[in-house]
C-alpha cells in the first residue's frame, strides 16, 4: 500500500467520527499523556496544533503550560518547520493547511519530547500528512517521539521510507504501542 492510499483510507474512516468521538477519544489520549514519564519530566515540549481530522491537542497545550513547562508549537516558514514557544498569551493565526500557528514569539531549539500528527499509522511507523515537515523536524531534534491517533488510522502493509522517523510511543483512546508491547488505554476503556 501507498503512502497516500494509507492517507485515503484511514481520512475515510475519520470522517465516520462524530465530533463526540472525537472529542471523547482526544480526552482519553490527554488522560494518558498526563501520566507519561518523559511527558510529565521534560523541560521542552512541542506539541502538534490539530485539526478537525486529528486528536486535539489543546488538553495536552493545557497540560505543560500547568506544569509549568516550555510549550513550543509548531510554524512553518520558508526554511521549514519551527517550534515557537507559546504562553497562554499567546496569540494564533490560521496559516498553512489553516492550522493554528503563533503570532510572533521565539524558536526553541532544544526539544526533549514531540507529541507528532500523522495520517495514518503501522505499528510505530507513522504515515504523515506528505510534506515530510515532521520527518525533517524530527531528524534535526533528539527528543522522545510521541505520536498521537485515533485507532481507526491503523494500516498495514505500507511502502515506508528509508528517512521516515519511528515514533518512540503511539497513543489512541483505545491502546498505546510501545517499540516492544503493546497495552490497552485504561481511559478509553
Amino acid at each position: 500500500m501507498t503512502k497516500q492510499e494509507a492517507r485515503r483510507l484511514a481520512r475515510a474512516k475519520i470522517l465516520k467520527m462524530h465530533d463526540a468521538e472525537k472529542e471523547w477519544a482526544s480526552g482519553a489520549i490527554a488522560d494518558y499523556i498526563s501520566g507519561v514519564d518523559e511527558f510529565c519530566h521534560a523541560h521542552n515540549i512541542f506539541v502538534f496544533l490539530g485539526t478537525d481530522t486529528e486528536p486535539n491537542t489543546e488538553e495536552i497545550v493545557g497540560l505543560g503550560l500547568m506544569l509549568e513547562r516550555t510549550v513550543a508549537v509548531p510554524r512553518i516558514e520558508s526554511d521549514g518547520m519551527h517550534a515557537v514557544v507559546i504562553s497562554p498569551y499567546t496569540n494564533f493565526r490560521r496559516a498553512y493547511m489553516n492550522i493554528l500557528e503563533p503570532v510572533g514569539g521565539h524558536d526553541i531549539i532544544d526539544i526533549d519530547v514531540a507529541v507528532v500528527p500523522l495520517a495514518a499509522f503501522q505499528g510505530l511507523n507513522r504515515v504523515g500528512h506528505g510534506k515530510a515537515y515532521y520527518d525533517k523536524f524530527l531528524a534535526g531534534h533528539e527528543c522522545f517521539k510521541i505520536g498521537i491517533a485515533f485507532d481507526c488510522q491503523e494500516v498495514s502493509g505500507v511502502n515506508f521510507d528509508s528517512h521516515d522517523i519511528p515514533l518512540d510511543m503511539l497513543i489512541t483512546e483505545k491502546r498505546v504501542i510501545f517499540k516492544d508491547k503493546q497495552v490497552s488505554n485504561p481511559f478509553g476503556e
